[in-house]
């Protein structure tokens, strides 16, 4: 790692998507292990001994869609968002920053976009009730807006990280 490089990681924004990257990572890691440990308890109820935990199977269906919301935005951080390399890569360097930066404010304006929509539609229908686990779905369409924000968030980091490798790289201000 050259010392430019390695300047740009001290940033402070970088500093806190790394750590906030680590703890996302951490928790979807938990909540993975204990959806897989959920899972095969109730396939080791149903078809061992006939029985199952009331509510088991929604409560493994509301942990996934926590995991996919937040992962998602992982992904982002991670620079893993929804592209085709195949073509990108011909390009020159710098045309593929600029792909990459207007890449990121699509993604960040669909994910706000995304988060004011989800927020009316929780306050609409967030209020009914699980009829199994007897809580409020609001609970589980939040993962939404969560992961809407940590989504923007992670475009705003990578875009900082994107105009400071810019700024830094002298191949990269040639015409």
């Amino acid at each position: 790692m050259t010392g430019l490089a390695s300047a740009n990681q001290e940033h402070p924004v970088l500093r806190l998507e790394q750590m906030l990257l680590r703890g996302l990572k951490m928790l979807l890691t938990v909540v993975f292990a204990l959806i897989f440990a959920l899972v095969t308890l109730l396939v080791i109820l149903r078809y061992g001994f006939n029985t199952t935990i009331v509510g088991g199977s929604e409560a493994t269906v509301m942990l996934f869609i926590y995991t996919t919301c937040i992962g998602a935005s992982v992904d982002i951080a991670r620079g893993k968002h929804i592209r085709i390399d195949a073509l990108i890569g011909l390009l020159p360097s710098r045309i593929q920053n600029w792909l990459e930066g207007f890449i990121l404010l699509l993604i960040g304006v669909l994910h706000c976009m995304l988060f004011v929509y989800s927020m009316e539609w929780i306050s609409i229908v967030g209020n009914s009730e699980d009829p199994i686990l007897h809580i409020p779905e609001g609970i589980v369409e939040i993962a939404i807006p969560i992961g809407c924000f940590f989504a923007i968030l992670f475009c705003v980091t990578r875009l900082t990280a994107l105009v400071l490798t810019s700024c830094s790289d002298p191949s990269n201000n040639a015409a």
